[in-house]
């Protein structure tokens, strides 16, 4: 059995070679990822399918010089992350509207809210906990917990330090805590 990353090396050198079935698997494989990741970020969800579409373009075009030292995924969310910063800088807006739908359905790090609490209640609450935090907290919650990114693909995707985005996911979760305090939710675990 092969390791995902294998696979996608496979799936690269394929594509290398001019087998365009092979780009569209790496397109299936990650498309939904990507999305979800620049949605966090844009909050438009227009500007986040031309993302996309834009972040696939570049990493065709681009994938000569990708190296295998990193994962396919980490290096292909460094170009959507750039992309994505780059379309809000043209926006010049401040982004305030957080929407948590459309994203993986385990919510980690909730443990009070009760079996009853349905899905949605459960997005509320988190759309409510993210708007505590700025865009690039955002952005970093997003990748660690929504896309499972390791702290090391965290720095190679943003350009932090590590000991940076270590303080700054342990505040963006002391400031999601706060809000879902003042809600009433009071244990909330990660």
């Amino acid at each position: 059995m092969q390791m995902p990353g294998q696979e996608d090396n496979m799936l690269i050198q394929e594509t290398l070679k001019g087998n365009s079935y092979a780009y569209a698997e790496l397109l299936d494989r990650y498309e939904r990822r990507v999305y979800n990741f620049v949605y966090y970020i844009l909050k438009h969800r227009e500007e986040a399918e031309e993302t996309v579409q834009d972040t696939f373009v570049n990493a065709y075009r681009s994938l000569k010089s990708f190296r295998a030292e990193a994962r396919f995924s980490t290096w292909l969310l460094r170009i959507a992350y750039n992309n994505a910063y780059t379309r809000l800088r043209k926006r010049k807006l401040t982004v305030v509207d957080v929407e948590v739908n459309g994203v993986h359905q385990s919510i980690p790090g909730v443990n009070n809210i009760g079996e009853e609490t349905d899905r949605q209640d459960v997005r509320t609450l988190l759309t409510l906990a993210m708007q505590a935090l700025s865009e690039d907290e955002q952005t970093l919650v997003t990748l660690y917990y929504y896309n499972e990114q390791t702290i090391k693909e965290i720095c190679e995707i943003t350009g932090k330090h590590v000991s940076n985005v270590k303080v700054m996911l342990h505040r963006s979760r002391q400031k999601m805590l706060q809000k879902l305090n003042e809600v009433g939710i009071k244990e909330w675990t990660i």
